[in-house]
């Protein structure tokens, strides 16, 4: 009885020990599994990173779309301006790469377009994982209305006086929405308007750039256009003043951080088209058959098959086109199956341009086509990480052109929870 009583002891202790110790071995197993696969996730968002911050890709200019039309042409992936140094990028391949629409940047047509899964593919990337790339400015600019100005002259056709936004303040955060505080802020006001004069009808564009104190402690400051829309208002004497448009692009430079944004203040025109911009090339979806109407100017001061060009902080120029939609960029571009109009600038598109405004007269109505090329939300991704999945997030600070944005790459793997 005795030697069983003792076997039975011994077997309650044994069975507490393996207990005891499967206890702290299965977790110890589990956390030690967790903690490779996290870093597994780690260095594939540190691979990609490289990749697109020191990487121009194969070939290095594919950012021409006549080097490289299609995403078959591509054949090793990076975002590094070709003879450019590390971590500056390349504004026409980070167009090529946008999938997600924005309220400013569009996805080009899908025929020159990179597509997140041969993204995926060219950065050596699994069916196991999904990512994202977004590109986002430095610095946090908004942008409010806190006065107005009303033309005396130039009374429109259909309506009376003309108001328009005269002072603007100007909020600038940094990317953890902090005020920047002693930021330097310039503002380039931009006044597109058409203007009628006996049975013409032209296209004027009025700039004026304006430079404040640096901003306060909640990153704030104000712009007082005044003076420009004054001198405007002269030139309105005699004349009706059909449709126009109030835009204006803020530089800010934060301690040698620089940021820009672009944005439509007002206008009146009948209907606001959104375009996308890739090389020299402005891309258009509108319907097929009719022709758009262009100003001609009789003067250089006059927009006519021009368009405006926006070059921050202190200049607009302007740019001839010729429409390509049958040529072969066009065709390229269109690939013969959308209703795409294709137009190639005659200058050079300068790396730093953020805005661009084509006005045109269509069937009776003006438009306005707003081409936003500064990369203001870059948006490229493969899946959504929904749920628990477990993500690897990078951020890393690059520069396009002169002004800086934040990288950000966020990967995962399927099924992870």
């Amino acid at each position: 009885m005795h030697v069983t009583l003792d076997n039975i002891f011994a077997f309650l202790i044994l069975i507490l020990i393996v207990v005891t110790f499967t206890g702290y071995i299965i977790p110890s197993a589990y956390f030690s599994f967790t903690t490779v696969r996290e870093h597994q996730l780690e260095e594939v968002a540190q691979s990609i990173m490289d990749k697109i911050l020191l990487s121009p890709g194969v070939p290095e200019n594919w950012g021409d779309i006549h080097m490289v039309q299609s995403e078959n042409g591509l054949k090793a992936f990076g975002l590094q301006k070709a003879d450019g140094e590390p971590y500056e990028l390349d504004v026409n391949k980070i167009m090529r790469i946008v999938s997600v629409n924005t309220s400013t940047t569009k996805t080009l047509p899908s025929y020159v377009r990179i597509s997140p899964d041969a993204m995926a593919r060219l950065l050596g990337l699994g069916r196991d994982y999904g990512f994202s790339i977004r590109i986002t400015p430095a610095l946090n600019m908004s942008i409010k209305t806190v006065d107005t100005y009303t033309f005396s002259n130039g009374r429109g056709e259909g309506h009376g006086q003309l108001t328009v936004p005269r002072r603007v303040e100007v909020t600038v955060t940094t990317p953890d929405g902090r005020p920047a505080l002693g930021a330097n802020v310039t503002g380039l006001f931009i006044f597109m308007s058409i203007r009628k004069q006996g049975s013409r009808e032209d296209c004027y564009v009025n700039s004026s750039y304006l430079s404040s104190q640096r901003t306060d402690w909640r990153g704030k400051t104000t712009l007082d256009f005044t003076a420009l829309l004054s001198s405007i208002d002269n030139e309105l004497r005699g004349k009706v003043l059909k449709k126009s448009c109030s835009s204006i692009v803020i530089y800010a430079d934060y301690y040698g951080i620089k940021a820009i944004n672009s944005s439509l203040l007002a206008t009146d025109a009948d209907s606001i088209l959104g375009g996308t911009v890739v090389d020299n090339y402005l891309i258009l979806e509108h319907e097929a058959g009719d022709e758009f109407e262009f100003f001609t100017p009789p003067a250089a001061i006059h927009l006519g098959k021009e368009v405006a060009l926006a070059n921050p902080p202190y200049y607009v120029y302007l740019s001839d086109f010729e429409e390509e939609t049958r040529g072969e960029s066009g065709r390229i571009i269109n690939n013969g199956h959308f209703n795409i109009r294709v137009y190639e600038l005659t200058n050079v598109v300068d790396d730093d341009v953020s805005l661009i405004l084509m006005p045109v007269k269509y069937r009776g109505n003006y438009l306005l086509t707003c081409f936003f090329r500064a990369p203001s939300n870059v948006l490229c991704q493969k899946g959504a990480a929904s749920g628990n999945i477990k993500t690897s997030v990078l951020k890393r600070m690059a520069r396009i052109g002169s002004f800086h944005y934040i990288v950000e790459v966020r990967v995962w793997r399927w099924g992870e929870g």
